[in-house]
């Protein structure tokens, strides 16, 4: 009965996993998805929790929006970027990679966003073209899901 147990259990985990792997390519898709930063490498190298959400990198149609201190050092603001280039992979193991180049006021970035095959939880490098590169995880939730704080007074 134990064995029976856990074979239903690991059996619901890998199915709730899949719903929120197959949420999450949806979310991509339609361009319309939040990743709210759980862990993130400080500028000493060393991984961070991140326990403020409003810290997210969310793509909502045409506009790329980063706000946070871990992006923007001592400013919360949250910055608006257009996407001039967007490249969506997905290899035979079903793993996603996305490449995307965005321009905003103060920012320009190339960002990379990496989805494991079954996961919704998402590797993430931001190459901005002046300063230093910014990596984090989170999980990739559709925006209207997604608990994140997005403040007011949009850098364009």
């Amino acid at each position: 009965m134990t064995v029976s147990f856990a074979q239903n259990k690991k059996a619901d985990q890998e199915a709730v996993a899949k719903a929120k792997f197959e949420k999450a390519i949806a979310a991509i898709e339609a361009k319309d998805f939040v990743i709210i930063v759980d862990t993130w490498e400080s500028r000493r190298g060393t991984i961070e929790t991140n326990t403020d959400n409003s810290n997210f990198l969310s793509y909502e149609k045409e506009l790329v929006f980063m706000q946070g201190s871990i992006f923007f050092g001592l400013t919360d603001a949250t910055h608006q970027m257009n996407v001039s280039d967007y490249n969506q992979v997905v290899d035979k193991k079903d793993n996603i990679k996305i490449e995307m180049q965005v321009r905003g006021s103060l920012i320009a970035a190339k960002i990379e966003i990496f989805l494991r095959s079954g996961s919704n939880y998402a590797d993430v490098i931001s190459y901005p073209t002046k300063g230093r590169s910014i990596r984090f995880t989170g999980e990739i939730v559709p925006v209207a899901e997604s608990k994140y704080i997005k403040r007011a007074g949009i850098v364009y």
